[in-house]
Order: C-alpha cells, then sequence, then structure tokens
C-alpha cells in the first residue's frame, strides 16, 4: 500500500515538473519572438521655423543668414524605419511683404514635391507628413527659388534615419558640410547670389563654421567604434571626406545599411548627399579631418578628432 502511494504521487510530481517545464518553454519562445520583433512605429513630430540670424561662419566673422530655427545648419533630426515624420514649417520672417518666401524638401522623403514642399509667405504655416521608408543619412534645404541662394544662405540640415532593427553600439558624430560665398567688409561677410553662381567660397565649413574643429578638437575612443553621420549640404562642391591617419572600416553612400563599402580611406559625397563612415582610431593621438580637395581645406574645412 505505502509503495503504491509513493508510486502515485511520484507520477504526479513527473506531470508538474513537465508542464513547468512546457510552460517555461512557452514563455522564453514568446520572449524571443517579442525581441526579434522590429521596434513599433512612432510619429516624429518636427517644427521648424524659417528665421533670419545673425551666425557666426569662421573666426572672428558673422553673417546675417536664413535659417532654420535660427542656427546654421537647421537642427538634426532623428527618426526610424518606418516612423512617420510629422512636418509643420512656420515662416518667421517679420519684414511682410519685404520677406521671403520658404519651403523645407526632405531628401528622406517619397512624396510629391508640389504638395508637401509648398513656399510660404512670411507669417505662413505649412504642415505634411511622410513615411520614413528608406534608412540612410539625408539632407533637407529650402526648396524655394532660387534654391541655389536659399541653400547658399544657410537653409539646410541632415536628417538620420535608422533601420528598423536599430545599429551596433558606437560614439556618433554629425558632420555637415557647407561652403558661403560672398565679400568681407570687416567682421562681417556679405553674401550674394553672384558669388554663389561663380562657385568660389569664401569658407568650407564643417557644421557652419570655419575651422570650428581645428579649435575645438572632437574626443572620440580609441579602439572603439565610431560612426559619422555625414551630409553635404553644398549648395555647389562635393566632400572628399578623409580622416588623416586612419582609414574607414565601413563606408555606407547614403547611409545605406545595405550598401557598404570596406577599407576605404577617402570618400566623395556629392552635394545633396550623405554618407555613413565608421572607424575606430588605433592609438591616442590627433587626427585632422579633411575634405581632401585641399582648396576646400584651406577655406575652412578642416578639424580635429583628439583620439584618448
Amino acid at each position: 500500500m505505502n509503495a503504491g502511494i509513493r508510486s502515485g504521487e511520484g507520477g504526479r510530481i513527473a506531470d508538474r515538473i513537465a508542464a513547468a517545464a512546457l510552460s517555461l518553454a512557452l514563455a522564453t519562445a514568446l520572449l524571443l519572438a517579442a525581441s526579434a520583433a522590429p521596434a513599433r512605429a512612432a510619429v516624429v513630430p518636427v517644427k521648424l521655423k524659417a528665421k533670419p540670424a545673425i551666425v557666426k561662419v569662421a573666426p572672428g566673422v558673422k553673417m546675417r543668414a536664413w535659417t532654420f530655427n535660427g542656427r546654421v545648419p537647421g537642427p538634426v533630426i532623428r527618426a526610424r524605419e518606418g516612423d512617420t515624420i510629422e512636418v509643420t514649417l512656420r515662416n518667421a520672417d517679420r519684414r511682410g511683404k519685404r520677406g521671403h518666401w520658404h519651403s523645407v524638401d526632405f531628401h528622406a522623403s517619397q512624396i510629391a514635391p508640389n504638395l508637401a514642399f509648398k513656399s510660404i509667405p512670411p507669417g505662413g504655416k505649412h504642415s505634411f507628413s511622410f513615411v520614413a521608408e528608406r534608412p540612410g543619412v539625408y539632407m533637407y534645404h529650402c526648396g524655394t527659388s532660387p534654391v541655389l541662394e536659399h541653400i547658399g544662405m544657410g537653409m539646410y540640415g541632415a536628417i538620420i534615419i535608422d533601420p528598423a532593427e536599430g545599429r551596433p553600439p558606437a560614439k556618433e558624430i554629425t558632420v555637415v558640410q557647407s561652403e558661403f560665398y560672398g565679400r568681407l567688409r570687416g567682421g562681417r561677410l556679405l553674401p550674394s547670389l553672384k558669388a554663389m553662381r561663380k562657385r568660389n567660397p569664401k569658407f568650407v565649413t564643417f557644421n557652419g563654421r570655419a575651422q570650428r574643429y581645428a579649435r575645438r578638437p572632437l574626443a572620440v575612443p580609441v579602439g572603439e567604434p565610431v560612426r559619422i553621420n555625414f551630409v553635404d549640404a553644398g549648395p555647389s562642391l562635393p566632400s572628399a571626406f578623409h580622416v588623416v591617419g586612419e582609414i574607414f572600416d565601413r563606408v555606407e553612400p547614403d547611409g545605406n545599411p545595405d550598401g557598404g563599402l570596406l577599407d576605404v580611406s577617402t570618400h566623395l559625397v556629392a552635394p545633396g548627399g550623405g554618407a555613413v563612415f565608421e572607424l575606430s582610431f588605433a592609438e591616442p593621438g590627433s587626427y585632422p579631418f579633411v575634405s581632401h580637395a585641399f582648396r576646400d581645406a584651406d577655406a575652412g574645412a578642416i578639424g580635429l578628432f583628439a583620439a584618448g
């Protein structure tokens, strides 16, 4: 009798263990499925204000620019593949009929430009949305005619669309190269469309200021991944981007994660184009980064990475 009782209890215990193991297996499978699923798409609000502002474009030199949100370049916008970008542009030029019309054109979008990228008058407001369907690093800019002048006056920025699955961890830096045209009078740059058409810039800049990072180097780690999200805003000149003393492990034209080039020393980015540059610094030190078109480096397209 006692032996029979012990045998029945053992069977029930075995059944409970099997049931618990099955529950654990199901829970683990559900957890793995959830972690493998892509991140849920989000709505990313983007509010841009077109307004004139005084900005510094080189050491000791200022300019009355046309801007997005009072800065050159405009704010970096970030979203994930599949997100909906909801854009609201307001023209905050207060000069009424003497003011300029403006718009915004997103290279990350696939949308009818005559409907979305409308030019609006001073005091006007316009909203539109698009789905970020392709990951990459893209330019946005004012598309009002003459586009050369509106970009040359400072109306541009970068939008980064991360892949749905994300990217590996890295130290990230965003760099926008652009040119400024005109003549100097004292500590002021006086821009002109005529000078822009001649394609002979007074300054070529990284993030809106000539020699910006030559004076204030960018800190980067040694032996760890560094990712540079790069846009050439032009309006007219390409960038031959290069880091002295290093070789890029990977370059992705337009930031396309499926189109990487390996072991690249210098890569050409067209005006209006972008790229993702990935590298790691082998040892501590100062590493210049330039446009290897040295006429442009001489005009200010030069900076330093401080690795350590």
